[in-house]
């Protein structure tokens, strides 16, 4: 997608986003409808003349990377179907993969006006500002396109913080419509939903079972920026003949992303914001909140019906076996667009727009280990968090689901009872170094490890990412196979009082000149120190280098250098 702005305004557009405030600022808006689009696709060209371009999200502008709202004005003119799309950067996640999958399992569930995803790259004025998630819109476009409902008064979007569907909501949510906000049909639903005795009263005006549908899929990925926690990002439209049904829409903090920062107003049972590792463990009567008065009613009267949803998601949409494929197809899809969007060219990243941003800005090799089973630490304005491994989250969430409840979970057999991520297939990415006067190919695994009893090479890299931890150790992935991290930490903290923190990979809390510090069931522990090997290159077949000299190669192993003609591995102290 390529856009046009006038100059001036795409400066000011510049200067509004390097202008954002604090976290509890209101941002600044931009919006113009003197822009033109250019649209590309397999040598097509669609081109819209007048289109509204304005800035999005509200979170998103405080990342380096920003979120766009667009709508094609011109008469008669769509793109697929749809005059209103959400650009999103996903920056608060490292795979860019979230939003797209939420959408494909509703979709795949058939939840009724449920949000479709794609990718596009994009530019302004032919600055390439990189890859984004592009996603349609529930706006009164659609609802005109989709059901002939022009002017309709029954599209309500539900934006800012505590809109339950409870009485409240009326003040807090807003009509679609600017012409006419009249949100008296609204005021009725809210009314009938919260004086009502029974589920067959609140289905007599209300879609239950996509209401079920989206907040179960809430509970399953660990959403806490809808309905079930924050209480908003979702839209509720009344079909013309028909019942009003639920929408959500915004998928970038689902699947355990930052999961601790979305629990300040209430922690699920189950959950300890502090351990990631407890991140899936609420059960769906915890998760929801005492105030969300019809899924507390028909929790009441028909609990069956809650377990007869969740069997169907399981069966057709929520398990290991089917998402861990569409999540390669995916990756396999969007890998060189993630790379270039991850690339310096002259030392700068394509459509990195704000440059105060002191959020975390995610590198390919973290789309890689993220979008797989390793969980990674996260930063948003100065707040740290976790990215949950997207398939671990999928995993681990099934595995809690199908112990706590009574549904059969036949479908995903092979995945429980201590299912190990090692016995996955994954597909191999070898490591070459780039070649000037030698080659070093795919990096052997060393042999002398804790994990050749278990038929496993250890790590060549005792840095190596951690992809996986069980009672044997850590592990880590080289040359397509598994291999066991050596154990190299030793715990320093003993001395000053305090217990080593359990986890090695504990986000680091606060650092000082003894090391870094983290949390551990609110008490206070040290992070263990790897031992540092500056020379690691040797078991590889290859010397060091003699000095700290320039980088000519990076892989898995660590940094690569030429001297005399020959590779040498950098120290890891350089």
């Amino acid at each position: 997608m390529d856009f046009t702005l006038q100059s001036s305004e795409y400066q000011q557009l510049k200067q509004i986003i390097t202008s954002s405030g604090g976290m509890f600022a209101q941002p600044q808006d931009f919006k113009t409808k003197e822009a033109s689009m250019v649209f590309t696709l397999n040598g097509q060209t669609q081109t819209f003349d007048q289109v509204t371009f304005s800035l999005g999200g509200v979170s998103s502008r405080y990342y380096a990377k920003q979120a766009f709202n667009i709508k094609i004005r011109g008469k008669n003119q769509q793109l697929f179907g749809r005059k209103q799309f959400r650009i999103r950067s996903d920056a608060r996640e490292p795979t860019m993969i979230r939003s797209k999958l939420f959408c494909d399992i509703s979709n795949r569930l058939g939840i009724v006006n449920s949000v479709s995803a794609n990718y596009i790259n994009m530019s302004i004025n032919g600055e390439d500002l990189g890859f984004y998630v592009i996603m349609d819109s529930l706006k009164m476009t659609y609802v005109e396109i989709e059901y002939n409902d022009k002017d309709t008064t029954n599209l309500i979007q539900c934006k800012d913080l505590n809109a339950f569907l409870d009485n409240n909501s009326l003040n807090i949510c807003t009509s679609e419509n600017d012409d006419n906000p009249d949100k008296s049909n609204f005021n009725q639903l809210l009314r009938t939903l919260n004086s009502a005795n029974s589920i067959n009263q609140i289905s007599q005006v209300f879609d239950i079972d996509n209401y079920l549908k989206s907040i179960i899929l809430e509970w399953l990925t660990g959403s806490w920026d809808h309905y079930t926690i924050y209480g908003h990002n979702y839209n509720v439209y009344k079909i013309p003949n028909g019942k009003w049904t639920m929408t959500l829409y915004d998928f970038d903090a689902t699947f355990g992303q930052d999961l601790s920062l979305g629990l300040f107003f209430r922690v699920p049972q189950g959950i300890n914001s502090n351990n990631v590792n407890t991140w899936p463990n609420a059960k769906f009567e915890d998760w929801i909140g005492t105030n969300q008065y019809v899924i507390q009613l028909i929790m009441k009267e028909n609990k069956n019906l809650f377990l007869q949803t969740l069997q169907e998601i399981i069966n057709n949409a929520f398990n290991p076996g089917l998402l861990f494929d569409r999540i390669d197809e995916i990756k396999d899809f969007i890998r060189p667009y993630v790379k270039a969007d991850r690339t310096p060219v002259n030392g700068k990243l394509p459509g990195r727009l704000n440059p105060r941003s002191n959020c975390y800005d995610y590198s390919y090799e973290q789309f890689e280990n993220n979008s797989e089973f390793t969980t990674l630490p996260s930063s948003f304005n100065g707040m740290t968090s976790n990215s949950y491994g997207l398939k671990k989250w999928i995993l681990d969430k099934f595995v809690f689901v199908c112990k706590n409840y009574n549904i059969d979970c036949s479908i995903g057999k092979d995945y429980l009872n201590n299912f190990d991520y090692r016995t996955t297939t994954k597909k191999t990415r070898t490591t070459t170094i780039k070649t000037t006067t030698t080659t070093n190919s795919s990096v052997p695994t060393s042999s002398q490890c804790w994990s050749n009893s278990l038929g496993f090479n250890c790590c060549s890299n005792p840095n190596a990412p951690v992809v996986y931890e069980d009672n044997d150790g850590q592990w880590g992935f080289e040359n397509g196979n598994w291999c066991g991290i050596p154990k190299t930490q030793s715990c320093w903290s003993t001395v000053l009082g305090f217990n080593c923190c359990s986890n090695p990979n504990t986000p680091v809390v606060y650092e000082d000149n003894d090391g870094q510090w983290g949390l551990e069931n609110n008490n206070w522990c040290g992070i263990p120190k790897k031992e540092v090997q500056s020379c690691w290159s040797t078991s590889l077949g290859y010397n060091c280098c003699s000095s700290c000299i320039s980088v000519v190669s990076v892989d898995n192993s660590g940094k690569w250098g030429i001297e005399n003609g020959d590779w040498c591995g950098i120290p890891v102290n350089c």
